[in-house]
């Protein structure tokens, strides 16, 4: 007998959502939740898509929906065509109105505080002189040209007249680097400039460019929060902020609280979490560059800090251990990489730098606060105070530091509370 398979097309829905006036397509069968998602609609959401919090409220217009009526909606909304988007499934084209106690405002204040990170350097309760050491460095290099007398390599050339600029230890050069050299050293009259960047004790000839492009060198300093995401611009040759940027957290539609994008994680995959967080610092990253004409090929590397659960996401890397007994991280003190690896879109061979970490439930972002407040130097005792979505507390001096974690989101957010408030 002749089988003949029999394949299954699912169809594509059009999402239309009210007042925002933005209309996405989805396959059929998607929530609701994932829809405001692919919309960039941001609402309220603080279970993570459990269908516990009760917040995610929408009211169908137009169209068929499928999934289970709420205990969390009363009778009336219910007669009025409200659902909750993360128990609701999308059957056909649908008109959805998302009600202003569906917003998500803090959304719409991180957004118009993002204003003032712009005018960080001014509101900094004291500023501290730092040596520039910077991690990625550009080094104008005007070689001799090559002679019977002095025939050495190319590379060999490049690489000693780095090492009489820079006193670095060892120097490598990657193939894709090699393969060019010869062309643009006879191109441009043996006048170049190389970018160098620090891999731990290594440095790395990353770029050979004609000319002198020393003044195009600039970095992203990256804070990854759990609800706002803050990138700055930085000049790597001085330090300078030139801008700032901030936005919400895209991961929140798993969740306001760290432990529910974990378990999140599980489930669908740590590449969805890792997706909108470098979505997010994308987006913040271009907007830097349009707003003061630099070049993404001239920004050689980029920072990042957070707490550790943010850059186990940041690299892909599954968080699932840390929420279990006795709490072990993936690593807390990663290798800088190549920014492009994780989907970064800065130069191509541009450097992602994570700040070492302490411990699973206390991030890098202490790390810098430590740094920052120089209480590892000190004499006398100092009190480190970070409250967030998780907060943690360290104590100590230049002779010892003690830190411990709790988590605080609940008690600001009022998830799984009935009491509570950001």
């Amino acid at each position: 007998r002749l089988c003949v398979p029999f394949i299954f097309f699912m169809s594509e829905c059009r999402v239309s959502f009210q007042p925002q006036n933005s209309t996405v397509t989805v396959p059929q069968g998607t929530t609701l939740l994932e829809a405001t998602s692919k919309a960039a609609i941001t609402i309220n959401n603080l279970c993570g898509g459990d269908g516990i919090c009760g917040r995610c409220k929408l009211i169908v217009k137009k169209g068929q929906v499928s999934g289970e009526v709420s205990a969390k909606l009363t009778r009336e909304e219910i007669q009025k065509g409200y659902v909750l988007a993360c128990m609701t499934f999308v059957q056909s084209d649908l008109i959805i109105e998302i009600p202003e106690e569906t917003w998500a405002k803090e959304k719409i204040i991180a957004d118009e505080d993002a204003e003032r990170f712009r005018d960080f350097e001014q509101v900094l309760l004291y500023k501290k002189e730092y040596i520039p050491a910077p991690v990625v460095t550009k080094i104008y290099l005007v070689l001799e040209k090559p002679s019977l007398v002095s025939n050495i390599s190319d590379r060999q050339r490049v690489d000693d007249a780095i090492r009489r600029k820079i006193k670095y230890g060892p120097l490598r050069m990657g193939l894709k680097i090699i393969k060019t050299l010869s062309d643009i050293l006879r191109e441009n009259d043996y006048r170049v400039t190389a970018t160098v960047g620090l891999r731990k004790d290594i440095a790395e000839v990353m770029n050979i460019e004609g000319g002198n492009t020393e003044d195009k060198n600039y970095m992203v300093v990256v804070d990854m929060g759990t609800t706002t995401i803050v990138a700055h611009l930085v000049n790597a040759n001085t330090f300078e902020t030139l801008d700032a940027r901030a936005c919400f957290n895209s991961q929140s539609i798993y969740g306001r609280e760290v432990t529910t994008r974990m378990m999140a994680a599980e489930k669908k995959g740590v590449e969805e979490l890792q997706r909108l967080l470098v979505g997010d610092i994308n987006q913040l990253i271009i907007s830097l560059a349009n707003n003061n004409n630099v070049n993404l090929r001239d920004i050689t590397a980029i920072v990042c800090a957070g707490n550790t659960v943010m850059g186990h996401f940041l690299l892909g890397l599954c968080p699932k251990n840390i929420r279990r007994f006795p709490y072990v991280p993936v690593s807390v003190a990663p290798p800088p990489i190549r920014a492009a690896e994780v989907g970064i879109k800065i130069n191509p061979r541009g450097l992602l730098y994570s700040l070492p970490g302490i411990s699973g439930w206390v991030g890098s972002d202490l790390t810098a606060g430590i740094l920052a407040t120089e209480m590892n130097e000190k004499e006398e005792l100092s009190l480190l105070v970070d409250i967030g979505t998780n907060g943690e507390i360290i104590v100590g001096n230049k002779e010892w530091l003690v830190a411990c974690s709790a988590s605080t989101g609940p008690t600001l957010e009022g998830a799984s509370l009935k009491c509570g408030m950001r």
